[in-house]
């Protein structure tokens, strides 16, 4: 009688760990190569704690990161392309855990992630060393944010659909000189201020 009380005992503690240690599913991964590093997106059915994240990279051109208490489907997450500056890539699915190895051309130097608790997502930012990002060509490095536009692109075709409508209406005028010269110098104006300002 009391061989079957510790049998139920311990079969219900089982039961209670096995229903308390519900493992995270990864559910997508995106990896994007960036000038500074790699940004990693993975998507989750849920978020795991901080604690259960871990990154290093190794002497042998891999970085590793480590998901305690996460599985997921290793062949599909595995991307058809790899892009720019990833030689190799990995997955891993272990006991408890479930590991991403990135092997890189430079080697990281930092790295963080951020938790996206609202889409069950977390955000990989891997950095490459300081000293190779300043080795870089600040004109080879293709930034968006700096690239010079000239004047906006509302105000540009107001300008231009302006000049171009006093210029037409001049026209059609007997006396319309004065609205001719007006609208040709709202024209030229808006052609060259849009000109500097995307050289200074």
């Amino acid at each position: 009688m009391k061989f079957f009380r510790y049998i139920s005992i311990i079969l219900f503690g089982i039961i209670l760990s096995m229903a308390f240690s519900k493992n995270i599913f990864l559910e997508s991964l995106e990896i994007e190569s960036k000038t500074n590093g790699i940004m990693l997106t993975l998507e989750m059915d849920s978020i795991p704690d901080q604690k259960d994240i871990s990154a290093w990279q190794a002497n042998s051109g891999w970085f590793y990161i480590t998901l305690y208490k996460v599985n997921g489907d290793t062949n599909g997450l595995i991307p058809d392309m790899l892009q720019k500056g990833i030689l190799d890539f990995q997955v891993i699915q272990g006991d408890e855990s479930f590991q991403i190895g990135l092997r890189l051309k430079r080697s990281v130097e930092n790295y963080e992630f951020s938790m996206n608790t609202k889409h069950n997502r977390i955000i990989g930012s891997l950095h490459y060393s300081t000293e190779y990002l300043s080795q870089l060509d600040p004109m080879k490095i293709k930034d968006r944010s700096l690239k010079r536009s000239g004047l906006p692109d509302g105000i540009k075709k107001w300008l231009y659909l302006t000049g171009t409508g006093v210029t037409l209406a001049g026209t059609l005028q007997n006396n319309g000189d004065k609205q001719v010269k007006t609208g040709f110098i709202i024209l030229l104006s808006t052609f060259l201020i849009d000109q500097i300002l995307k050289i200074v």
